[in-house]
């Protein structure tokens, strides 16, 4: 059995909607980023306006007054002038809008459904990167997270899209990562599971119900990192993992493909649970 924490073992969270997203939050930074302005509702009701936002406003039928608590001031970019953020709910829908000040009004730069759960610290050499959290809600299987850098370029600034991870709605996950992230590769073809433990007849909602606790087939090679590692009742060690679905090592028959909502999955990251039996460390 291969260890590499020897000295630590962790507990684990159940699966509801605090534990889902408060394994990823490192920080939320995001408030810091506030900026101060007696002029915000008016400011606020512009960028309403634009037809990204207008859609939903019409779609969801929201009172433009109740959203006001959820715009606010930031200089996201460092160059001086006052941008908004709007980081809340639409009716029960969560989203994340950043509205870029310009000489003619206000320009949508990021619209993502979710909410911000980590942003770094601002400074004048910094300009706001970000993580959004979207919850799977409805008949929706999947949780998202996407991490947004922003670029500054010949007088442009714009958001980027960095990463994004899958996580399969009712993944057990840690309350406790390991000190320090760990690669690693599998020695062999390896079943991604949303629990800690082999349920091979366990049946998984999907569009259509399979059996097993598997969200995922990797062949040998495939890499990923490791957060968290835990021990089950037969003492045997499991990882949770986020893997990398690079070109050739990723199985096409993962059940991420199968779900109306993942149209990209060959290009995200997948996170679940691994035997400790089945990987080298890099």
């Amino acid at each position: 059995m291969k260890r590499i924490f020897f000295f630590f073992v962790i507990c684990i969270c159940s699966y509801g909607a605090f534990a889902q997203k408060g394994f990823f939050v490192k920080n939320t930074h995001i408030s810091a980023w506030y900026r101060e302005s007696e002029n915000l509702e008016t400011e606020a009701k512009k960028a309403m306006q634009l037809p990204e936002f207008q859609a939903l406003v019409t779609e969801y039928h929201a009172k433009e007054q109740a959203l006001m608590p959820y715009f606010h001031f930031i200089d996201f970019n460092n160059n001086g002038t006052l941008d908004i953020l709007f980081d809340g709910k639409i009716s029960s829908q969560s989203y994340v809008f950043i509205f870029l000040k310009t000489e003619n009004g206000y320009l949508t730069i990021l619209e993502e459904k979710g909410t911000i759960i980590q942003a770094n610290l601002p400074n004048e050499d910094n300009s706001l990167n970000l993580s959004i959290w979207h919850e799977a809600c409805c008949g929706d299987y999947i949780n998202s997270l996407t991490q947004w850098v922003c670029i500054n370029t010949n007088n442009t600034s714009y958001f980027k899209l960095a990463g994004k991870s899958l996580i399969f709605k009712g993944t057990t996950l840690p309350s406790t990562r390991i000190k320090a992230p760990v690669q690693c590769t599998l020695t062999k073809a390896t079943n991604l599971r949303i629990e800690p433990f082999v349920d091979n007849q366990k049946r998984i909602a999907g569009n259509s119900s399979w059996e097993g606790n598997t969200v995922g087939f990797y062949a040998p090679n495939a890499t990923g990192t490791i957060y968290a590692e835990m021990r089950d009742n037969n003492n045997k060690f499991w990882y949770f993992v986020r893997m990398n679905n690079e070109s050739g090592v990723y199985i096409h028959s993962n059940r991420f493909t199968h779900l109306k909502e993942v149209e990209d999955a060959q290009d995200c990251f997948s996170y679940g649970w691994i035997s400790s039996d089945d990987v080298r460390f890099e």
